[in-house]
């Protein structure tokens, strides 16, 4: 084990890991500059195996995005053979810390019945019969047997591919500066939410609106409140710092943003943002626990509402935010 490796718990599974890594390679950046930095801002919505409808608000893309910005050097692999796989893990681990990407589902000190990845990780050690993780949503570091991790690391389920991928850090300094790492993720973030990250498979603003057409025919599905509570825990639990994640890019724009000479009041629109999607988040929790089903119709149609409005709102803070960086 890395002894200079201080574990964490965070917000956020991606953005927790990558400050530990930012800790342990002193790049003294906390957990929402590391989501910022890797313009982690997004949304999708769509069908899933989990539910009949799923959200997310985030970027695919946060973990690689952060290096790329800061101009750190990374190796990465997935897709490989399992023998392939692990052995050329196993040889990463010498050198430092390695990201992971798991099906939380798997990892038995969750207790999760649901399936849901990719939940992002850091391998701190292994050996013949255990792989120990520093996992952000956990106080202490947790060990489990190489079997269970591999089951965790190869699932065929998860919002993108698993794959055995890893991401390890190959030069750990960074060769841009901080402020125009900066600005070249909200550049960043922006392409996303306005022309929805066609390259990034994110649908930004185009797929919140998406969600708000469709928010009134999850009356039909069987799992309605199934789907209903999904929602509400991926826009305001399941690591999302709240929000959405719109409280974690809001305090990046409070604090790295207005470093690099951003306005003060982006970051307060964005938490206003958040504050409203924790609103929205709440409405779905109540669509959930009734039974009445006119009850869920308004409460679903409410949701849609406000949910069109923030796509709004949104779009306005991202196109200003576009014309200032």
């Amino acid at each position: 084990m890395f002894t200079e490796y201080q574990h964490t718990s965070g917000e956020h599974c991606g953005s927790a890991s990558l400050r530990n890594l930012a800790d342990y390679y002193n790049w003294e950046l906390d957990e929402a500059s590391c989501f910022g930095l890797g313009a982690g801002i997004g949304f999708g919505y769509g069908e899933s195996e989990t539910a009949s409808r799923m959200m997310m608000g985030r970027s695919p893309f946060l973990e690689t995005a952060f290096f790329d910005n800061l101009g750190i050097t990374t190796v990465q692999k997935d897709s490989q053979s399992k023998e392939t796989a692990w052995n050329a893990f196993e040889n990463q681990l010498k050198s430092g810390p390695v990201l992971c990407f798991v099906d939380l589902f798997y990892l038995p000190y969750f207790g999760s019945s649901t399936h849901f990845g990719p939940h992002t990780i850091a391998v701190i050690d292994i050996d013949d019969n255990s792989v120990t993780i520093s996992d952000s949503e956990f106080d202490e570091p947790q060990t489990v047997p190489r079997a269970t991790f591999d089951n965790a690391w190869s699932s065929d389920h998860g919002f993108w591919p698993l794959e055995r991928r890893w991401l390890a850090i190959k030069n750990s300094t960074p060769s841009v500066a901080t402020d125009t790492a900066t600005l070249a993720a909200i550049e960043q973030a922006t392409k996303t939410m306005l022309d929805g990250g066609k390259e990034s498979g994110s649908g930004g603003v185009a797929a919140i609106r998406t969600f708000a057409d469709d928010l009134p025919t999850w009356t039909t599905f069987d799992d309605m409140q199934w789907t209903a509570r999904f929602a509400y825990q991926n826009i305001e639990r399941r690591g999302t710092g709240g929000g959405a994640f719109r409280q974690l890019y809001a305090t990046f724009l409070d604090t790295l943003g207005s470093d690099a000479g951003l306005a003060a009041d982006f970051g307060e629109r964005m938490n206003r943002i958040a504050d409203d999607w924790t609103v929205l988040a709440d409405i779905l929790k109540e669509s959930s626990e009734t039974d009445d089903a006119a009850e869920r119709m308004a409460h679903l149609t409410e949701a849609s509402d406000l949910a069109y409005t923030l796509a709004n709102r949104e779009e306005a803070l991202f196109s200003d935010l576009a014309e200032a960086v």
